[in-house]
């Protein structure tokens, strides 16, 4: 199915046929009653528009411990404004930014799934994070930017299996339960893209999970061990107060001991050989023979997880994922702020 240009949308699930037919005496009875409760919801002027309150301070259960679920704000904030006016880009610019978009995961790699029995429908971070995207785009747009996307789609970038990284291997090449040589390759066709595009900025844009439900909050990563290192680590500053700043705005706070923070990837434990890799391969350095390092400034941001019934009742939520999408927007545009486009 299409979506708004042209992209496609998840399919909705077909009501169930039914099983029984109606007689004509119940048929008229829930006629009347349907009247009845159009009458009723006319007079209290409640039948268009409702919006349920969330329920604050509740008490999440999850596989591993009792988790207390952020507060939620009892009304819903107002969604970002639809302007159709295009922004003009600052004065100082000579030209406009082009940040590159890279939406993780996609195809066949699902990311983080959301798997906990609970009233919170069930999400992908594929399909989340290319949500997320997708409205991101538009709104750079709307300000004069442009905008590189690694994938437009719910697909892999590499869809043919290519070898992309040159080091003589592909997803053939690996051992069982390995997707080392597949990755390498997927990611080195996300980072080509960004390069080629001659972007600004590097995005890499994920959501987070965990095998219980505990924890829970967002995080940024960067690489220090870069020749804009200190570029990397202010954007991904930035990202991360944004995302605290909105997220609040929606209700959605953490103790200061629970908040995860901005962090050098040179503390995370990569999963992939560690005697090659000490950085995150998106915004790392180049590794000779392996890896072709990306050309521009960048972090990766982790909003949220989706196994955590707090976490996931903000991602599944229209404000939600609006304050989200606006935590990237600014944090984008005051990065340029800092750092206006150079001339080409």
């Amino acid at each position: 199915t299409g979506g708004t240009n042209g992209r496609p949308v998840p399919r909705m699930p077909k009501s169930r046929p039914e099983s029984q037919v109606r007689s004509k005496g119940i048929t008229l009875a829930g006629t009347m009653l349907i009247l009845g409760l159009t009458v009723l919801a006319f007079a209290g002027g409640r039948l268009f528009g409702r919006v349920e309150e969330p329920t604050t301070g509740a008490q999440v259960e999850t596989t591993a411990q009792t988790v207390p679920a952020p507060e939620v704000a009892p009304v819903a904030p107002e969604l970002k404004p639809v302007v159709e006016t295009p922004i003009a880009l600052p004065a100082a610019f000579v030209r406009a930014p082009i940040v590159c978009l890279d939406p993780g995961h996609g195809g066949e790699d699902r990311g983080f799934a959301r798997f906990f029995e609970s009233s919170i429908p069930a999400m992908e971070e594929a399909m989340l994070v290319l949500e997320h995207a997708w409205d991101l785009e538009a709104r750079l747009e709307q300000r004069g930017y442009e905008v590189v996307m690694t994938r437009e789609t719910d697909t892999a970038v590499n869809v043919e299996g290519r070898d992309v990284n040159g080091d003589g291997r592909t997803a053939a090449h690996d051992a069982p339960r390995s997707n080392r040589n597949k990755n390498l390759d997927e990611l080195q066709a996300r980072i080509n893209l960004c390069n080629a595009g001659k972007a600004d900025l590097l995005v890499s844009m994920h959501v987070n999970g965990y095998s219980t439900g505990g924890p829970r909050g967002f995080e940024t990563w960067f690489t220090r061990e870069r020749q804009f290192g200190d570029r990397n680590a202010v954007f991904a500053t930035l990202a991360y107060a944004h995302l605290k700043e909105q997220l609040a705005k929606v209700g959605y706070a953490l103790p200061a001991e629970d908040e995860r923070g901005v962090l050098p990837d040179t503390t995370a434990d990569v999963q992939m050989e560690h005697s090659l890799f000490r950085h995150f391969i998106m915004t790392g350095p180049e590794v000779p023979g392996v890896v072709t390092a990306s050309k521009m400034p960048g972090a990766i941001v982790e909003a949220l997880f989706v196994s955590n019934d707090g976490d996931a009742a903000i991602l599944s939520a229209p404000e939600g994922r609006n304050a989200i999408v606006t935590a990237y927007e600014n944090a984008i545009v005051e990065y340029f702020e800092r750092y206006p486009p150079e001339a080409s």
